[in-house]
């Protein structure tokens, strides 16, 4: 994780106790990207249409620097998103400006958004360890598609082929179980990495699968081992090796349907916990920043997300006490669970079969009550 110190200017001055508590903010991700969060759900369609790359409203350089950083701006989730092109260097002060004129239809007089965030040096950190492999079930379907493996600190880079090994049931290295890239899946702040097992031998019909066979077999014992001579990025190796032992299930090929998810709302006026449960896991990175929140007065509700019990519980917690009224959980399609099924997607449809259902809507909304 990624420590940071943050000095939120606000047209200049620091923002008083009496401001709007819908005011935007600018936060620094775990993966290195910078992000408005508080933006209102009318603000975040307006921007999800319009041309981000030609007039982006969010501008981030190093302090001190003419140029801004070179990167992607996009919406993802209830937050805008400056994706830099380039790793941030520890030690180094970042500015960052959200400009809400350049909202379609905004004011472009509208003041600036400003913040400085620094990223420390880890010098004196302790070497890195493996905190925790997504997903965290003893039991996985055997057509999984990916793992998420989080570390302590910021990792080399080129490693994780001969680092990272799946074992089968007999003990032995699985041959060839993930897919080949020539750059590895990592966030941008070097502590996650996504390890994606070869769709070529997940999907039937592919060369792959018949002459390897799949990777995972329903009822068969498997373990995932990362070496501990993995350096971290400076250069030291981990501070212990990790072993994930998981038994493979039968495949899944049904997408998520949000209206069998289970909503506990809490009472009004209280800061309890949302926790919406799910009838399978979903996919962990995907939970966190896919589902979000809307008040009475369609405001995009901010907090903290934890996604627990193995993945089948996603529990949000305000940072501000509950409104009573009727409040919308809202979904990006583009949630997936352990197998790649997205909303109304499956991830293996053959290209003669027929798809019953199809979402066309980029957000399914779920309401809920919010009673005293």
């Amino acid at each position: 994780m990624i420590v940071l110190v943050v000095f939120a200017l606000l047209g200049g001055g620091v923002p008083r106790d009496d401001q709007s508590p819908s005011r935007p903010t600018i936060l620094l991700a775990e993966d290195g990207a910078f992000e408005v969060a508080g933006l209102d759900s009318r603000s975040l369609d307006l921007l999800r249409s319009a041309d981000l790359d030609r007039q982006p409203p969010i501008v981030v350089a190093v302090a001190g620097a003419p140029e801004p950083m070179l990167g992607k701006v996009r919406v993802v989730g209830d937050r805008l998103r400056f994706e830099p092109r380039f790793s941030l260097r520890p030690g180094t002060t970042y500015q960052a400006s959200f400009l809400p004129g350049r909202i379609p239809g905004g004011d472009p007089k509208a003041s600036p958004i400003e913040a400085e965030l620094s990223v420390p040096n880890p010098d004196d950190a302790e070497p890195a360890r493996v905190l925790a492999v997504y997903p965290t079930a003893d039991v996985l379907p055997e057509n999984l598609l990916r793992f998420y493996l989080h570390f302590s600190s910021p990792m080399s880079r080129g490693e994780a082929d001969h680092r990272i090994t799946l074992l089968g049931p007999d003990g032995e290295p699985v041959i060839a179980p993930f897919l080949e890239l020539d750059e590895e899946l990592w966030d941008r702040s070097g502590t996650r990495m996504t390890l994606l097992i070869d769709p070529g031998r997940i999907k039937r019909g592919l060369l792959p699968r018949e002459e390897l066979g799949p990777v995972l077999e329903a009822g068969r014992s498997y373990e995932l081992v990362v070496d501990p001579g993995w350096p971290d990025a400076s250069g030291r190796p981990l501070a212990s090796p990790f072993r994930k032992a998981f038994q493979a299930g039968p495949a899944d090929e049904t997408p998520p349907d949000p209206h069998s998810w289970r909503v506990t709302p809490p009472a009004a006026g209280s800061r309890d916990p949302l926790v919406v449960s799910f009838p399978e896991p979903l996919d962990h990175a995907l939970a966190g920043r896919l589902l979000s929140v809307v008040d009475p007065s369609d405001r995009l509700v901010p907090g903290k997300v934890e996604v627990a019990s193995a993945e089948t519980r996603w529990v949000f917690s305000p940072e501000r006490p509950w409104r009573a009224g009727t409040h919308r959980l809202r979904a990006d399609t583009d949630l997936e669970d352990l197998a790649g099924n997205g909303i109304g997607r499956p991830f293996e449809v053959d290209v003669f079969d027929r798809v019953e259902q199809q979402v066309e809507a980029r957000i399914i909304a779920l309401p809920f009550e919010i009673g005293p």
